[in-house]
């Protein structure tokens, strides 16, 4: 469609008192850019990451006897294919010529608007797609890490096939003291390829608007929520608490670490960081087009740093 005269004569004449329009409204910060320990641009349609474990155990070495050698585990790859995705307008001269307020004009801000939005859904994918394998062609979302899994699962396994790991609970659980206590355990208990222990530090509690009151409840009170035992809270300023309206399901919660293991959670910019824009005008028809374009691809490759569950219905 072309922004025209028909569509919007109000703005022809100047009768109005005032015009009301999205961008009047109060905006949040961006929020999923903290979801992504590695933001890097690509110049290729493709990125390809590789993993693998450390060396083996010590052996006791005998008296005059050889050193005992290991060998690194060889891993898995992990390819990234980037899309770009667009929007944009185009208006009439005549429209631009006649509009009484130079209210047309601010379309670009409105695209800009609607560009901040589209990254806000790409980057919570991670989070909302967090559960499943399937991709997400359209945003350029690969939904499997290095180990052929969901970010979020009960059977994360290692390279050297011991036992396998979690970083969602068995059973899905809505937020509350003791399913926050655990998941903070959780984050001490991982290990590396070849089961030695890591460390993992748990910042911040992402969650929907619905669970902000019983996040504050569970996080800012000197005592245990929901008990007469005058017990102390050890989860009193554990994290930091991070509200999104982006999240899809209103029951689900997750706990951000550092992301500090290296490779995590990963987004790549095709070409350019950021949303570029472009500018053409139709000679013959005398139309003025604008775009907005922007190109990614995301997902994850180690799961560490990161615990959620889908909550209950």
């Amino acid at each position: 469609m072309t922004v025209n005269r028909a569509q919007f004569t109000s703005l022809l004449e100047p009768i109005l008192a005032g015009i009301s329009n999205d961008q009047s409204l109060r905006r949040r910060p961006a929020i999923g850019e903290r979801f992504f320990q590695k933001s890097a641009v690509s110049k290729k349609s493709s990125e390809t990451y590789y993993n693998r474990t450390g060396l083996g155990a010590f052996n006791v070495k005998a008296e005059g006897a050889a050193v005992s050698y290991t060998d690194p585990i060889g891993g898995n790859e992990v390819k990234f294919t980037h899309i770009r995705r667009a929007n944009g307008y185009t208006i009439t001269q005549e429209m631009l010529d006649h509009d009484q307020f130079r209210e047309i004009e601010k379309l670009e801000r409105d695209l800009q608007i609607a560009a901040m939005d589209d990254l806000e859904v790409a980057r919570h994918l991670i989070l909302n797609s967090g559960f499943s394998t399937t991709d997400n062609a359209a945003y350029g979302f690969k939904a499997t890490g290095f180990d052929s899994l969901a970010l979020f699962s009960t059977s994360h396994t290692r390279l050297d096939s011991g036992t396998a790991q979690a970083n969602k609970p068995s059973t899905d659980v809505n937020l509350g003291i003791t399913a926050l206590y655990n998941a903070l355990i959780q984050f001490n208990s991982w290990v590396d390829h070849r089961g030695r222990p890591i460390i993992s530090f748990p910042e911040l509690l992402i969650i929907h608007p619905n669970d902000e009151m019983t996040a504050r409840e569970l996080l800012r009170s000197t005592l245990k929520p929901g008990t007469t035992n005058n017990e102390i809270n050890a989860a009193n300023g554990a994290l930091d608490i991070l509200v999104s309206p982006y999240l899809t399901d209103t029951n689900a919660w997750f706990v951000k670490g550092q992301l500090v293991n290296g490779m995590s959670t990963i987004w790549h910019w095709d070409t350019q960081a950021g949303t570029r824009t472009g500018q053409e005008d139709d000679w013959d028809k005398e139309v003025v087009k604008r775009k907005a374009v922007h190109g990614m691809s995301l997902g994850h490759l180690d799961w560490y740093d990161w615990y959620g569950t889908s909550g209950t219905t």
